[in-house]
C-alpha cells in the first residue's frame, strides 16, 4: 500500500497583531524576497495571508499557521518558522507541529483498519460489530519537548488533479507544546530543533503499515 505525507504545518497559538506583519516586515527581516511573495497575498489590519516560496502563512489575532504547500526538505519549514519567531513580538500560549500521513488502502480500507485496530476484547464491540463499521485508534505519549497525539481513522479524500475519490486511512500526528512564562520562545526553539526527530518518529510508525 502507498503512503504519503500530505499535511505538514506548524501552528502557534497566542496573541498576535496581524497589522504588524505587513509586506515590509517580511522583506526587512529577510524572511522572503519581494519576488517570492505572490500577488495573491493579503495584508490587512485583521489578518495576513502570505503565499511565498511554496509556503502559505496565515496570521490572525489568536494564531499563526505556516503550511508547506510544495514539498521541501524536512527542515525547511522549521527553519522558516524559527526566523519568524525570532523577528516578531507576540505572546505565545501553545505550539504544535502537525504531520499527517495517508495510507491509500482502496477497497481494502475496512479490512486493513479492522486488522490493525479492532480489539476483540473491547466491550464496545457489542455496539460496533457490523460489516460497515470503521475502526481507528487514538494514542498519546510524551516525545522530546512535546506531547505526541496520534489520531488514526479511515476517511475519503478527493485528489485535486483527477477529482477521483480515494479511500484512505489517515494518521494525524500532532506534536504539541504548552507555552508558559516569559521565556516561551525558548520552548518553541527547542521543539523546532527536534523537528527531524518528529519526522523520523512518524516515518517509523507509518512504515509498520506499508
Amino acid at each position: 500500500m502507498e503512503t504519503s505525507l500530505t499535511v505538514k504545518n506548524i501552528v502557534l497559538l497566542g496573541e498576535f497583531q496581524p497589522s504588524k506583519f505587513d509586506k515590509y516586515y517580511f522583506l526587512k527581516n529577510n524572511i522572503f524576497e519581494e519576488h517570492e511573495i505572490s500577488e495573491e497575498s493579503l495584508f490587512t489590519s485583521d489578518f495576513t495571508i502570505v503565499i511565498a516560496r511554496g509556503f502559505n502563512l496565515t496570521i490572525v489575532a489568536n494564531q499563526l499557521v505556516l503550511n508547506e504547500i510544495e514539498p521541501k526538505t524536512d527542515d525547511a519549514i522549521s527553519e522558516l518558522m524559527s526566523k519568524i519567531v525570532s523577528t516578531c513580538a507576540f505572546i505565545g500560549t501553545g505550539f504544535g507541529i502537525n504531520l499527517h500521513w495517508y495510507l491509500f488502502s482502496g477497497d481494502k480500507t475496512s479490512e486493513v483498519a479492522k486488522k490493525y485496530f479492532y480489539n476483540e476484547k473491547s466491550v464496545l464491540n457489542t455496539f460496533f460489530n457490523e460489516e460497515n463499521v470503521s475502526y481507528g485508534s487514538y494514542i498519546s505519549k510524551d516525545f522530546g519537548n512535546s506531547r505526541l497525539k496520534l489520531d488514526i481513522k479511515p476517511a475519503t479524500v478527493v485528489t485535486i488533479n483527477s477529482e477521483i475519490e480515494q479511500r484512505i486511512i489517515s494518521f494525524g500526528f500532532n506534536f504539541h507544546t504548552d507555552l508558559k512564562g516569559d521565556d516561551f520562545k525558548a520552548d518553541i526553539f527547542k521543539s523546532l530543533s527536534e523537528f527531524k526527530d518528529y519526522i523520523n518518529e512518524t516515518i517509523k510508525i507509518i512504515s509498520l503499515y506499508e
